[in-house]
């Protein structure tokens, strides 16, 4: 019998690992959406198809925008990626977000991050960076447009506004660098430090606004069809969009805040818009599967994408002599 070299194994180890997870998070995500068929089923009935696509379309430009939000940040913490290898490295982490508990996806980039020489624990900094930078722009979004079109919501999601300073101040390089100075006294391991400007952290942030808006575009396409679409309207779905997020993520013990988006969604829209109950229902849940799917889309284009490179590389250094075998 011949011993399979320790590399290996452990490169099968990961691989295990890695695929194990994405079936969980997948599977989490389907027997959510599986009892809800009916109200997804409705959800279609109402929809114009141009609209659907151009609605598919807008979320995949809002979470593209997001991954240029990372990647500024991972820049500014002096890692450079190149863009293929940080697609892949951020829409494949964007699937653990449908394992409950609102960190997979950092431990995702930590891993992956590996592979280009990235310390975990950076990987690690850069991700809680941008989950507070898009916090921070999604209050801000939503502190701006929301009391213009319904002045009551903050009254019922106060505890959102509290992010506000917190955020804020936990923006700022210096802050992040003594958190994980106090964080590696607490856990006895060296969790590394980082050293980012400010410039890097309010370019992302301004990335961050801007998928914040296109997400609201978003969801003003998807309600198109179902009721009057105006400025006012629109403006409430770009507010109401970046506030049903944060209360969703708030509720970390969902998977992607699965469930609490959507009823925080479906509130603000039934007040603000004369749809009815059931229209904003289905606007939620909608969106909701456009944006699973463009998830998908995207984690399955950067596979896609590693596996060309690797066989370009392959057939560069000389180990295959026609790629085309495979295909």
């Amino acid at each position: 019998m011949t011993d399979v070299p320790k590399p290996a194994e452990r490169s099968r180890v990961k691989t295990v690992v890695r695929v194990s997870a994405l079936v969980l998070a997948l599977a989490l995500c389907v027997a959510f959406l599986v009892p809800r068929a009916g109200d997804i089923a409705d959800a279609f009935t109402r929809q114009d198809p141009w609209t659907l696509v151009l609605a598919f379309v807008l979320g995949a430009a809002a979470t593209y925008v997001t991954f240029l939000s990372w990647r500024s940040l991972m820049s500014g913490a002096g890692h450079r990626i190149p863009i293929a290898a940080a697609q892949r490295v951020f829409f494949l982490s964007q699937i653990g977000k449908y394992i409950p508990g609102s960190v997979w996806p950092i431990v995702a980039q930590a891993d992956l991050g590996r592979e280009h020489r990235v310390p975990p624990a950076r990987s690690v900094a850069v991700g809680m960076l941008t989950l507070l930078v898009s916090c921070g722009a999604g209050v801000s979004v939503a502190a701006v447009t929301i009391p213009f079109v319904q002045p009551d919501a903050f009254a019922r999601y106060w505890y959102v506004v509290l992010l506000v300073p917190v955020v804020l101040v936990a923006l700022h390089p210096a802050v992040l660098r003594f958190g994980l100075r106090l964080a590696s006294r607490v856990t006895r391991r060296d969790l590394g430090t980082i050293d980012i400007r400010l410039a890097a952290v309010l370019r992302a942030f301004g990335w961050a606004v801007l998928a914040w808006l296109v997400f609201g575009l978003h969801i003003a396409l998807v309600l198109a069809p179902l009721g009057p679409l105006d400025v006012r309207v629109a403006t409430l779905a770009v507010g109401a969009y970046a506030l049903a997020w944060l209360v969703g993520f708030l509720v970390f013990f969902l998977p992607a805040g699965l469930g609490g988006r959507e009823a925080v969604l479906t509130a603000l829209l039934t007040a603000g818009v004369p749809l009815g109950a059931s229209a904003a229902v289905s606007v939620a849940v909608m969106s909701r599967v456009l944006l699973t799917v463009v998830d998908l889309v995207f984690a399955a284009l950067a596979v896609l994408g590693e596996r060309r490179r690797r066989r370009s590389r392959i057939a560069v250094d000389g180990t295959v002599t026609d790629t085309r075998a495979d295909a």
